[in-house]
């Protein structure tokens, strides 16, 4: 599984996150207050896609595929709940709240193309405002074609706190001047370059060991650094399985000098108010 971060270049995301089966059924106690990214939830006059297909994804395949560009999305197997995490920049499919049954249920494959003006545009930004441009063009897309109303608010959940652990940080800082961004990982073997801790801690988010939580950066770290980190799956207690590598939780305290303390923390969230099946392209 590979996942890049990349200052102005084309971006490809192979996520997975836990599913919050059991919160659809559920009142949800939730405090009401925005989003600190700056997206406001059901907005009437934000950008839009100039055209878009959404079609039903194969029921034969698994894939969770997400191509972007500027002006341009191209997404693979993913259902509502997924979508709605994506647009509104969260971290964690658990930080989406309620809905209804078809929320969890069909995925898609959506393809869509914002006209020539908004690609100009977007074009024209850095690498994190034409993502939250490009996340405002999906919250559009998805309160058009899925009917979506949502509520944003925040929430006590349990979380995970990255630390340092006593032994001490064990990486260094990227070289001065160093211009390459990139985090990328496959088969349990991490390797980062000029990576901010809070990109870190949404990495770890992402993997099976930790994805019924949020990673929150709490290291104190503002530098950019590089690092590598091997792991082999484990059951949240170090305990690796017959491999040559350590268990995550082990892994990044012996080879980072970092920890992950589960704690309870607010966390950001989204409750589904209302959503449909979309129409059929």
């Amino acid at each position: 599984m590979n996942r890049r971060f990349k200052k102005a270049t084309p971006r490809r995301y192979v996520l997975t996150g836990l599913l919050a089966l059991a919160v659809a059924a559920a009142p949800v106690a939730v405090a009401q207050r925005p989003l600190s990214n700056g997206v406001n939830a059901n907005s009437e006059n934000g950008p839009s896609f100039e055209v878009a297909s959404i079609k039903p994804s194969r029921p034969d395949s698994n894939d969770l595929d997400w191509d972007d560009l500027p002006g341009r999305v191209s997404i693979r197997g993913y259902n509502l709940r997924q979508l709605i995490r994506v647009a509104y920049g969260l971290k964690s499919d658990e930080q989406v709240l309620g809905g209804p049954k078809l929320v969890d249920g069909e995925r898609f494959d959506i393809v869509a193309k914002a006209d020539d003006a908004e690609t100009a545009k977007m074009q024209k930004m850095s690498g994190a405002d034409w993502v939250k441009e490009r996340n405002r063009m999906l919250q559009s897309l998805l309160a058009d074609r899925f009917r979506l109303r949502v509520t944003a608010g925040e929430r006590s959940m349990g979380v995970y706190s990255l630390v340092i652990a006593k032994s001490g940080v064990k990486f260094k800082a990227s070289a001065p001047g160093e211009q390459r961004h990139d985090l990328s990982g496959h088969n349990n073997h991490l390797t980062a370059t000029g990576v901010l801790m809070s990109q870190f801690a949404d990495y770890l988010t992402r993997l099976s060991e930790i994805s019924d939580r949020v990673v929150v950066d709490r290291t104190g770290l503002t530098g950019d650094y590089d690092f590598t980190l091997e792991w082999s799956r484990d059951r949240r207690d170090g305990t690796s399985q017959g491999s040559q590598y350590p268990g995550l939780f082990t892994a990044l305290e012996e080879q980072l000098g970092l920890k992950l303390d589960p704690e309870k923390a607010p966390v950001e969230v989204v409750i589904i108010d209302s959503a449909m099946e979309p129409a059929r392209d």
